[in-house]
C-alpha cells in the first residue's frame, strides 16, 4: 500500500546484487548500532560501505543489559576507521558514554528525536518531523531503484519484516513522519532492531557539531 515506507520488490532487488557483489576491501565505512534494552530485543551492528551493507550482526544478551559486550564488538570496527552511528536513546547511551571514555573519536550520538530542519530528500523538496523521519526515508531513497544508488543488502527475514510493515503519513505541514514505534511493535511483537541499525549509518555527520560549544568560545 501506499503508506507502507518500504517496497518488498525494491529490498528483492538489493539482496540479489548483494549475492553478485563482492565485499569492498577499502578501509573505513559507516556502523549503525541499535542497542538491545531489557527485553527480548537484540543489539544489531550494521556494517555499510557506500552502497555494500555486510551481513547484520545481532547479539542477544538475554534481557541483560550488556554495555561492555556491545561497547566490545563496536571497537575493532573503529580501529579500522569506521565511524561508529549510535542510537543513545536508552541503553545506547550507555555504549556511547563507555566509547567516548575510552577515548575513541568518529563515535556520533543518534537521537531519533532530534529536529531535521535542516534535512531532506533526495530531491531536496520533501522535509521531515524529525531525524527518525530523516533516516527512515534515507533508507527508502537508497533503496529506491530509481535513485540508481545500486544498493546491495544481504537477505535477512528479520530486516525484511520490519521494512514492509513500517509506515509513513504526511502531517498537515508537509512534513513526514514514520509512525510510532508502539504501533510498529505492535504488529512485529518486537522492535525494529535491524532497520534502526541500518537507518543509523545515514546519520548526517555534520549534527555531531556541539552548538552550545561553539557559542561558548565565540563568547
Amino acid at each position: 500500500s501506499e503508506d507502507v515506507l518500504i517496497p518488498y520488490e525494491w529490498i528483492e532487488l538489493a539482496n540479489r546484487r548483494w549475492e553478485e557483489m563482492q565485499k569492498p576491501s577499502s578501509k573505513g565505512g559507516r556502523l549503525g548500532v541499535d542497542v538491545a534494552g531489557m527485553g527480548r530485543d537484540s543489539s544489531v551492528l550494521c556494517d555499510r560501505k557506500d552502497n555494500y551493507v555486510d551481513k547484520f550482526i545481532a547479539h542477544q544478551s538475554a534481557g541483560k543489559a550488556d554495555h561492555m559486550h556491545v561497547t566490545g564488538l563496536i571497537v575493532p570496527y573503529l580501529r579500522k576507521g569506521y565511524e561508529a552511528f549510535i542510537d543513545t536513546i536508552g541503553e545506547g547511551a550507555g555504549v556511547y558514554s563507555r566509547l567516548t571514555e575510552l577515548g575513541h573519536t568518529g563515535v556520533y550520538s543518534c537521537k531519533f528525536s532530534e529536529g531535521a530542519s535542516r534535512l531532506s530528500d533526495s530531491t531536496g523538496e520533501r522535509e521531515f518531523a524529525n531525524m527518525k523521519a530523516y533516516l527512515y526515508w534515507a533508507v527508502r531513497d537508497w533503496l529506491d531503484p530509481t535513485n540508481k544508488m545500486e544498493p546491495a543488502l544481504p537477505p535477512n527475514d528479520k530486516f525484511l519484516e520490519e521494512a514492509t510493515e513500517i509506515k509513513w503519513e504526511m502531517q498537515s505541514n508537509g512534513k513526514i513522519i514514520i509512525e510510532k514505534k508502539s504501533e510498529l511493535e505492535k504488529r512485529l511483537k518486537r522492535s525494529p532492531d535491524y532497520f534502526d541499525a541500518l537507518a543509523n549509518t545515514f546519520y548526517p555527520s555534520f549534527q555531531r557539531v556541539n552548538v552550545q560549544q561553539l557559542l561558548d568560545d565565540f563568547r
